[in-house]
């Protein structure tokens, strides 16, 4: 099911309502409940009666869904919020079993404690480090809260699918394939995935001297969800067929009848047109074709 995020129309300016009637409405037959939003008291009840007034069509979550008040960078590194991150993410669990939706999809961690800095290119937050954190124990808070999170996802019936981020000061945790073998490798649970981001693994690659496609052969089997945006100059979220990013490859790797089981989402920034949006979607739609 080709989908996009209804992150694309929250920085463009529309609210939660708006922002899924109008991806539906360009044709995508699935929104992803994203990110981008501004705080709005009844999101939850919104996107249920979304759901009910389009009963066709299908929904993913990522956090943070519904928007906070406060600003929340949800890292899972960060011992201190575990309390907070296992609560949120159990409403994101209820809404994705309210709506039908099939999994909520999260970042993981970074190693020290981060907040959003300013809204850079296109709408989008960039993370700021403000305080650096062992490696080692980024990866024990990281584990630690992963194993509740997959706990209240199997409660839930929800899948948990963690999303690879892009490499910067930040400092994500995991960020190598080896990093992101380890984590599956702990973890076994058949509702515990990855939110295969190309966009974000392209920049994590060109990072840390890894091939991308490499990375997506090796881990295809625990895809439960694929981000689709190109990456310019390094930098990322741009139209598909614009930048550096192989797609033909990556679809290779996972495989036709896999591709046809997945949420594949396109996620931009502002910047990106509706026209360039809908050329975006002919592009992946003729390589699935011919994949």
């Amino acid at each position: 099911m080709i989908g996009m995020s209804s992150t694309w129309m929250a920085m463009k300016g529309f609210g939660i309502r708006e922002s899924v009637e109008r991806c539906f409405g360009l044709g995508f037959g699935l929104v992803e409940v994203g990110a981008g939003h501004k705080y709005e008291p009844d999101a939850v009840e919104t996107i249920i009666e979304l759901k009910r007034k389009y009963p066709a069509k299908q929904f993913t979550i990522h956090a943070l869904f519904p928007p906070l008040a406060e600003s929340y960078a949800m890292n899972l590194s960060d011992k201190a919020e575990h309390a907070m991150i296992v609560h949120t993410a159990e409403g994101m669990f209820e809404l994705a079993r309210r709506t039908g939706a099939d999994l909520v999809g999260l970042h993981s961690g970074y190693c020290g404690k981060v907040r959003w800095s300013e809204s850079g290119r296109g709408g989008f937050k960039e993370l700021a480090l403000e305080e650096q954190m062992p490696r080692e124990t980024a990866k024990q808070n990281m584990f630690d809260v992963l194993g509740n999170l997959i706990a209240a996802a199997e409660r839930a019936g929800v899948k948990l699918a963690l999303e690879v981020s892009p490499d910067g000061p930040w400092d994500p945790m995991p960020k190598t394939p080896d990093e992101f073998g380890e984590v599956f490798s702990r973890f076994g649970s058949g509702m515990f995935g990855l939110l295969l981001d190309v966009g974000h693994l392209q920049r994590s690659a060109a990072a840390n001297g890894f091939d991308p496609c490499e990375f997506t052969a090796r881990f295809k089997d625990r895809i439960f969800e694929v981000h689709l945006h190109d990456v310019v100059d390094g930098k990322d979220h741009h139209e598909v067929g614009t930048g550096c990013v192989d797609f033909a490859r990556h679809f290779e790797a996972i495989g036709r009848s896999k591709l046809e089981a997945l949420p594949l989402v396109f996620e931009y920034t502002s910047l990106v047109s509706e026209e360039a949006a809908l050329r975006g979607k002919e592009k992946i739609e003729a390589l699935l074709d011919s994949t």
